[in-house]
């Protein structure tokens, strides 16, 4: 029944499950029309009443719930009013969320295509600076400053039950505030069928009222929106009525729910539920609802994640959606968990991160090392890893596949942090440093309530050092990042420079000595260029066609690092006056 024949004082019924997968009626009546509330946009009014609805009100999982006048369906149950009297609604018509399969889908890589929250350079500087953290605000602040607008004066989309099995309750309370304002509603899941882990399509078919669930996470934990189905047409499920994060074209796994039960509740009442058997992929999120096509698959990404401590190694594997908003957030969430499971879910503790990324297109990796020592230790971790995510799924230059993602953590209660205490150079016999000479570096270290121990480099002058003033730094890996950064300034122009800069980067959890030389260079449309000849040096200053020039006066002309098993605090710089090769 379209929009147009719908008259106040109509009366009907709606559809939805309320327990396990049986569906029950619940009785409407048509209480007014608005018209034109939003850009093309129809709300129907309506007062609906059952035994469930009057203990409950409306219930966040009813989204989508079919509404019928005289055997014909006239739109899908959407909007509530949060402390209503009476269980008020708002049902968008059925004939506008039809409209949403006339949505051009565009090419397959309009998935990952989005508006990027940092440029490569501020990218390398929050990894380099160890400003994740703000970033990841930052990027969760872009996603639920998207979240949907009111339909009209006080009236919000249903809340949609996000159930979550196996995660920490310590994750669900730290990453809650970033869901909510999304219209989620948290709730905990039990585990997802077999089915709906591996991906296997089941045969049995939607019928209008069933709850439905979008995937966004599937394996050894799981998150699934849970909604109600509206309409089938063909092979294209109808859901929700309203938007899900109104993100246009999508690609989420679409899955079968199973009700457990309601839990009624002043502030605001909402459906328990299992996410059961994928048999298809949502396609669309648009303003009238939410769209999904039997059948079809939804790419995901694998993402295994191990943990060592005391005990024995533990392994998980999951598939996280693909989207380059909420895919950040969810891998947050997943690798928080495993390491408040290792031990404890609060406390001072040691970290050591190595992590694998696979993008589609690359020979080689993205191998990043990191480790975090102190009670915000477990803190820092998901940020770092949601931000490296983010970023490359959404950076300027190109369109990033990412493959596969393993992550790794090193474990400890202890806390495993080395100071620098002191370095100094034993002096060639000569009493000089030539070029080309081999000299040695003592290093003292002393462990957190430990005994002092000595660490030793042999450093090879260059042979083709110019004479004259050189240094040497000796400490945490991730400190040395920070000087080389300062002296050389990241300004890739592509993202093969950004991986370059990537896989360059040292860990804090290395001892590293880095040797420093005067150079005449600069830094021009991302590349740098040492020891330019003064005609070549003028012509690269004079060009603005790359965009500023970045002058470099001192560069590291090489690094070496030893790996410690602790996060080295400090840096020492031991200063040289380098002669020429005898």
């Amino acid at each position: 029944m379209p929009f147009s024949q719908v008259r106040k004082g109509m009366h009907g019924y709606g559809e939805t499950v309320f327990d396990g997968t049986k569906l029950e009626r619940f009785d409407v009546e048509i209480t007014g029309v608005l018209q034109n509330i939003g850009p093309g946009q129809d709300l129907i009014l309506a007062k609906i009443s059952g035994p469930v609805v009057d203990r409950a009100g409306v219930i966040a999982g009813m989204s989508g719930s079919p509404i019928y006048i005289d055997g014909k369906v006239i739109g899908a149950l959407a909007y509530s009013w949060q402390f209503a009297k009476e269980a008020i609604a708002g049902i968008t018509p059925i004939d506008e969320m039809l409209k949403i399969a006339q949505v051009d889908s565009g090419p397959a890589g309009a998935l990952l295509a989005a508006t990027p929250r940092m440029s490569g350079a501020e990218f390398l500087q929050a990894m380099i600076q160890h400003k994740t953290a703000e970033k990841f605000e930052s990027m969760m602040s872009s996603l639920t400053g998207a979240s949907p607008a009111s339909a009209v004066a006080g009236a919000r989309p249903i809340a949609v039950p996000l159930s979550m099995s196996s995660f920490s309750p310590d994750t669900l309370g730290r990453f809650g505030k970033y869901l909510d304002p999304l219209g989620f509603m948290p709730v905990p899941a039990g585990a997802s069928s077999t089915s709906a882990t591996t991906g296997t399509p089941a045969s049995k078919e939607f019928a209008a009222g069933d709850a439905i669930g979008a995937v966004l996470l599937r394996g050894d934990f799981n998150v699934a929106a849970t909604g109600t189905v509206t309409y089938i047409d063909g092979d294209h499920v109808y859901a929700f009525g309203h938007p899900f994060l109104d993100m246009g074209q999508v690609a989420f796994p679409m899955a079968k729910s199973e009700i457990v039960g309601v839990l009624p509740s002043l502030a605001s009442s909402f459906k328990f539920a299992n996410t059961g058997a994928v048999v298809g992929a949502f396609r669309q999120d648009r303003a009238v609802g939410i769209m999904g096509v039997m059948g079809e698959k939804a790419d995901m990404i694998p993402v295994d994640l191990e943990v060592e401590g005391s005990g024995p190694a533990q392994k998980y594997h999951v598939d996280v959606l693909r989207h380059s908003q909420l895919t950040p957030l969810i891998l947050a969430m997943a690798a928080d968990t495993v390491v408040a499971n290792a031990q404890r879910a609060a406390g001072e503790r040691t970290v050591m991160l190595e992590s694998e990324i696979k993008l589609k297109g690359y020979k080689e990796p993205i191998i990043l090392r990191e480790g975090w020592a102190g009670a915000q230790a477990r803190q820092a971790i998901p940020s770092y890893l949601a931000v490296v995510a983010g970023y490359v799924m959404s950076n300027e230059f190109h369109a990033a596949d990412i493959e596969s993602v393993k992550i790794h953590f090193q474990h400890t209660d202890d806390l495993k942090i080395a100071k620098v205490v002191e370095a100094s150079l034993e002096m060639p016999d000569k009493g000089r440093v030539h070029a080309g000479d081999v000299v040695k570096v003592r290093t003292v270290l002393k462990p957190y309530r430990g005994e002092a121990f000595v660490d030793t480099f042999d450093v090879t002058i260059p042979a083709d050092q110019a004479a004259g003033t050189a240094y040497i730094l000796v400490g945490s890996g991730s400190v040395l990042n920070q000087v080389d950064f300062l002296l050389v300034p990241p300004d890739p122009r592509s993202l093969d420079q950004v991986i370059g800069v990537l896989k360059r980067l040292r860990p804090s959890t290395e001892l590293t000595l880095g040797l420093y030389e005067q150079t005449d260079g600069a830094v021009t449309a991302g590349v740098y260029l040492p020891d330019l000849p003064p005609t070549m040096r003028a012509i690269v200053s004079s060009d603005t066609s790359n965009g500023p020039q970045a002058p470099v006066r001192y560069h590291a002309s090489q690094h070496i690092a030893h790996p410690l098993g602790y996060i080295v605090d400090g840096v020492v710089k031991i200063d040289l006056d380098v002669k020429p090769a005898s």
